[in-house]
């Protein structure tokens, strides 16, 4: 009986079961409710996909920029054939127009994953440029930068539709969070570069598989079913192949299992990330990380990885551990985590080249020498917020795993920091952001606190269409860099000689493309005060002394012309005068191409500019030699590079290897008049 007493005044009443159904009620607020709607999800997702590409459309019109371009697409036999390349460096200049068929690919598959391309092995995000490969009769290099562009816009749309839904489980359904990171992420003008460059395919690209590999992670932590585990591992993978930047993912799972930690205390969460039950499922992540860690070392280093690999260029990308010392690779690593925090809340003055600082600045500069310290700070205060909340942590260390490789305490290239570095790295400051609002904001004003960060971060869209613009060509970027790099007195920073000689490379080739000699003038001019400034700067860019050699060229060729008008008009004493301005302009020509040979000497191009150069003063036998020389660095020349070492033997009466040469060049053409004419003469004596 008194069991059944008990059992009886325990049980609640109807009255109680009421209240009971109130409390849960209130507890499971509507705006929650709202927030957790799929069908918003779906709504916010379409809405942001929508922006994002509406955003980016302009960068459809852009062109390739000679800034890796080049390299990865246009001179790169992997994506373009082999006979499209040779085509297009035939009709260079030429009024002929390109071919818009597409001619056979002249490399394989396997070729594709077995070279490294410009310093990196990233297989995956070359065979999808491939894919891209097209012909463009009026595109300026004979292809289009359009399906590359549009390809990168597709994965970004499609990255920052994965940011959302990643963030949408990581804060627990809360849509707001979710979509305030996605939109900081779809359209901070410093992602503009990953973007809208087409080079940068392997960003996006490596991004959308890094990505996709955390959500897998984060079902296998939610449902502990090892296909999830398995899926990640292959995105992880995928991410690696496309690049090397992918190798911190094992430490972003660890970061993982710390934030879905069940443990009250965030100190008690990190010391169960480190346990074995933790790790153990990454050790074939970190395995993998090895592996691709060692090929990125080797290839950037300029090796072949124990010769499993093809050299797709014998430069250096890292600098020697020579170059700076300890301190300064410190300083450099401070300054960059630093700046990125810094433009992650005002991007302004972003360019797509931020030189090292030369000595005289690093040495006045108080912000280098205190960097080490901020950013221990940052550090420090992220670990001492564990006792309190884990976002903190978990966004500054999302921020730092993601973008350590990058900071140039091993120094790669000639920047200090870049805006394409930024991509993945902003999801954690973004997220650490929305989350301490939501944690620690007032209930009342939480709601509309995390709406006008989101209506705020919409701001970034005019920023990020002007940003897109000024990738439109490699004028209006490289121009871009010199203005932010020129004082006020209107002096160009010494670091500026890599940007001038770029852009005046592009001048150069507009010139070659001018309609009127008043406008290849123009660009000629443009591209000659280019190229001497960098010189004055202490260039050492062999394109930069090809390209004044090519000015003095040009000038010497228009001064003998001049002086044969003037001599058919009897002023013998004014074209004498002319001729000898033009033999000094030429010589000044040879001795700039010598100087770009010094610093480049299997460079092809220079070879034939100073052998024709040679043939121009009747310097025949040094003509020859550089002819000889151009057939072994730009075979892709041999039919002008014959014709002219033919007409050199041959003014040099050595008629058999004349007619050896024009013979040749019967290969080539059968119907070339000057070959048949000469072989006509020669054969004839």
């Amino acid at each position: 009986m008194a069991s059944s007493k008990k059992n009886k005044k325990n049980k609640p009443s109807a009255s109680q079961k009421k209240t009971s159904k109130k409390v849960k009620q209130q507890e499971v607020s509507p705006k929650k409710k709202f927030s957790e709607s799929p069908v918003l999800l779906l709504l916010a997702a379409l809405i942001l996909a929508i922006l994002t590409s509406y955003t980016y459309k302009g960068a459809l019109d852009n062109e390739l920029v000679d800034w890796d371009d080049y390299t990865y697409v246009t001179e790169n036999n992997l994506v373009r054939s082999g006979t499209d390349i040779a085509s297009f460096m035939r009709l260079k200049g030429s009024k002929q127009s390109f071919s818009p068929t597409l001619s056979a690919h002249t490399t394989t598959i396997n070729d594709v994953f077995r070279t490294a391309v410009a310093l990196n092995y990233h297989p995956l995000t070359v065979l999808t440029m491939r894919w891209n490969n097209n012909a463009c009769p009026t595109c300026p290099e004979g292809i289009s930068a359009r399906p590359f562009i549009f390809w990168n816009i597709f994965l970004h749309v499609l990255n920052s539709l994965l940011v959302l839904l990643l963030i949408y489980y990581l804060s627990k359904r809360n849509l707001l969070i979710s979509i305030f990171v996605a939109t900081v992420f779809a359209f901070h003008p410093m992602h503009v570069e990953s973007v809208a460059w087409v080079s940068e395919r392997k960003d996006v690209l490596y991004s959308f598989f890094f990505l996709s590999g955390l959500l897998s992670y984060w079902n296998y932590l939610q449902t502990t079913a090892k296909k999830w585990l398995y899926a990640a591992f292959v995105l992880f993978l995928l991410s690696c192949l496309s690049k090397a930047m992918a190798v911190v993912f094992p430490l972003a799972m660890l970061l993982l299992y710390f934030w879905n930690s069940k443990s009250e205390k965030p100190v008690d969460a990190l010391k169960e990330s480190l346990k074995p039950a933790a790790w153990m499922p990454t050790l074939p992540f970190f395995a993998c990380s090895m592996l691709f860690g060692a090929i990125a070392i080797s290839v950037q280093g300029g090796g072949d990885f124990g010769g499993l690999l093809k050299k797709g260029t014998s430069a250096i990308a890292m600098n020697s551990f020579t170059d700076f010392d300890l301190l300064e690779r410190l300083q450099f690593t401070a300054y960059g985590f630093i700046e990125y925090i810094l433009h992650f809340f005002v991007p302004t003055n972003l360019s797509a080249y931020y030189p090292y600082p030369d000595q005289q600045t690093f040495d006045d500069s108080l912000f280098f020498k205190m960097a080490p310290i901020f950013m221990l700070l940052i550090i420090g205060g992220a670990l001492v917020s564990l006792k309190f909340t884990k976002s903190i942590a978990m966004g500054i260390g999302f921020y730092l795993i993601t973008i350590i490789l990058v900071l140039q305490f091993i120094s790669v290239g000639s920047v200090i920091m870049a805006d394409r570095y930024s991509y993945l790295p902003y999801i954690g400051l973004a997220f650490m952001l929305a989350m301490l609002v939501h944690e620690f904001a007032p209930q009342k004003i939480k709601f509309g606190l995390l709406t006008a960060m989101t209506i705020a971060s919409l701001l970034f869209i005019p920023m990020t269409i002007k940003q897109i613009e000024l990738w439109q060509n490699s004028e209006t970027l490289w121009t871009n860099v010199i203005e932010l790099n020129t004082s006020e007195d209107q002096l160009v920073r010494p670091t500026m000689a890599r940007p001038l000689g770029i852009r005046g490379n592009y001048y150069g080739k507009q010139a070659e493309k001018a309609k009127t000699p008043k406008e290849r003038q123009n660009y000629l001019d443009k591209a000659f005060k280019d190229f001497l400034n960098a010189a004055k700067l202490g260039s050492r860019s062999a394109s930069v002394y090809e390209g004044i050699g090519s000015t003095y060229g040009i000038r010497g060729n228009m001064k003998q012309e001049q002086a044969r008008q003037l001599q058919q008009k009897n002023k013998a004493q004014e074209a004498q005068t002319l001729l000898q301005q033009a033999n000094e302009d030429l010589k000044l020509a040879i001795k700039n191409y010598s100087k770009a040979i010094e610093f480049e000497p299997t460079r092809g191009t220079v070879y034939f500019n100073r052998g024709v150069t040679y043939s121009i003063l009747r310097v025949h036998e040094k003509a020859i030699q550089d002819y000889t020389k151009t057939l072994q660095y730009a075979p892709e020349q041999a039919a002008i590079t014959y014709m002219n070492r033919g007409i050199s033997y041959a003014a040099l009466r050595q008629n058999q290897a004349a007619i050896a040469d024009f013979q040749q060049v019967l290969k080539y053409n059968p119907k070339d008049d000057i070959a048949r004419r000469y072989l006509n003469q020669l054969t004839r004596n």
